[in-house]
């Protein structure tokens, strides 16, 4: 998973100077429908990660 997260890491810092945005979002709990891992629940929290780009990585479920 370092691998995964190391080569979004390095494609977003080189893309978003030409306007592309790549995102890493982890996610730390099982993917079940009508529970905390809902796919839907991960769709809208990806979505509104990718409609801001105001970050380049998040935590699934965010625990704060």
């Amino acid at each position: 998973m370092s691998g995964i997260r190391n080569y979004a890491t390095n494609l977003h810092n080189i893309l978003k100077e030409q306007g592309i945005y790549v995102g890493h979002l982890s996610i730390g709990t099982l993917i079940e429908r009508d529970t905390e891992g809902d796919p839907d629940l991960i769709a809208d929290v990806w979505y509104n990660q990718y409609s801001s780009q105001r970050y380049f990585e998040a935590v699934f479920p965010n625990n704060n």
